[in-house]
């Protein structure tokens, strides 16, 4: 596959000489000016890289390159210019973070060789993105399944969570929403800085104390300072703080941050936690949904909208489910549970709303051989399971 690359230039005769010249080498896409250009990154796939002219109307080369940065950092970035002057170099490195500069006319050649050595940092970088992301997501959905077994109520239904909030990720166009995962499925992990005996009350529908009830308020502020520990994931840990506050500034922490000010991965985080917690009382997502709806202030509309429009999504995009009633052995991953599942005591094992996970399975087979757990298990089976 050819690699993806975009030209920017006011002049046709010249952007047209390029794409004759490149087309066999690269995937080559052309813009009239840095307007019509970020606009093609926003709404296509990615370039690797980008060669803009300084001089264009309206917007210049250094302040394209500079919004391209903040919108696909990592495409490089390519700077052509008929000054040869060392205040333009210097600027165009410092706002925009050229990969190279080069003076025109510059021939098609030796301005492959460079778009060949950006596709290359291009690689680079975005192989060693992916590979950091999927091992911190695989190990971040370990962990969090084990704790899962351990206390269900809290971690049991980090996966569900998870797909809704990078669902109405991709409706609200968070092209990159990988922190946005890992807040979702980390969120309830300052809940295990409360004592147990707190928590207990809470799961036994007692009434808190007024220090009891600000412990409960603060567990976002604790989880962001235990994942603000682990390296590369600062951002993960800003939005979990913001994770349970109001979207007109209500709720903890107590800063004055509100609105379109709080971190729009932040503001998903608390419609799709409030949505996936709404499920465990009520089975019937357009009543959950219309509760929701309800609360003036707690969340943000486009937020809502994102989620509604998620919910309303055709069949391609949310596989139709099955409620089958299954011995533990027919169970497999991914399955969501429809009923809490319970030991002969009545103590809950695994809460309702939980997609299954492979650890949290053998457990329940160790359990189900034991003579420990109540069988069948009422599941919904997602259509491609």
């Amino acid at each position: 596959m050819l690699a993806r690359i975009l030209f920017v230039d006011d002049d046709p005769l010249l952007t047209a000489a390029f794409g004759r010249a490149y087309r066999k080498r690269f995937d080559f896409h052309a813009a009239a000016s840095g307007d019509e250009g970020l606009e093609l990154i926003r709404t296509s796939l990615p370039f690797a890289a980008v060669v803009a002219d300084m001089r264009m109307p309206g917007m210049d080369g250094v302040e394209f390159l500079a919004e391209v940065k903040r919108i696909s950092p990592d495409t490089s970035r390519i700077m052509l210019t008929g000054q040869a002057d060392l205040e333009t170099a210097m600027e165009a490195v410092n706002k925009g973070h050229v990969f190279r500069f080069l003076n025109k006319p510059c021939d098609e050649e030796n301005l492959a060789e460079v778009l060949e050595a950006g596709i290359r940092q291009y690689d680079l970088v975005t192989g060693e993105r992916i590979l950091l992301e999927q091992t911190l997501t695989g190990s971040v959905q370990t962990l969090v399944d084990l704790l899962s077994v351990f206390d269900a109520k809290i971690f049991g239904r980090s996966q569900l969570l998870r797909e809704y909030a990078m669902k109405m990720a991709g409706r609200m166009g968070i092209r990159n929403p990988w922190d946005l995962g890992l807040a979702a499925l980390l969120a309830p992990i300052g809940r295990l800085a409360i004592p147990v005996d707190i928590q207990a009350k809470v799961a036994r529908g007692e009434r808190l104390t007024i220090q009891e009830q600000e412990a409960f308020r603060t567990v976002p502020e604790v989880g962001a300072r235990m994942v603000a520990n682990i390296p590369r994931l600062k951002s993960v840990s800003r939005i979990i703080l913001y994770s349970a506050k109001d979207f007109d500034g209500e709720g903890y922490p107590m800063d004055g941050t509100r609105e379109d000010a709080l971190p729009l991965e932040s503001r998903i985080l608390r419609v799709a936690t409030d949505f996936v917690e709404g499920l465990r009382q009520r089975h019937s997502r357009s009543v959950v949904f219309e509760q929701l709806r309800l609360r003036k202030g707690a969340y943000d509309p486009a937020v809502l909208a994102a989620l509604g429009q998620v919910l309303g999504a055709d069949p391609a995009a949310e596989p139709e489910a099955t409620h089958r009633l299954l011995d533990i052995e027919s169970l497999a991953p991914g399955m969501l549970l429809m009923a809490d599942v319970l030991n002969p005591d009545g103590m809950i094992l695994i809460p309702a709303g939980t997609r299954l996970s492979m650890i949290q399975l053998e457990r329940l087979r160790h359990l189900s051989r034991l003579g420990r757990i109540e069988e069948p298990i009422l599941v919904d089976v997602p259509e491609n399971l």
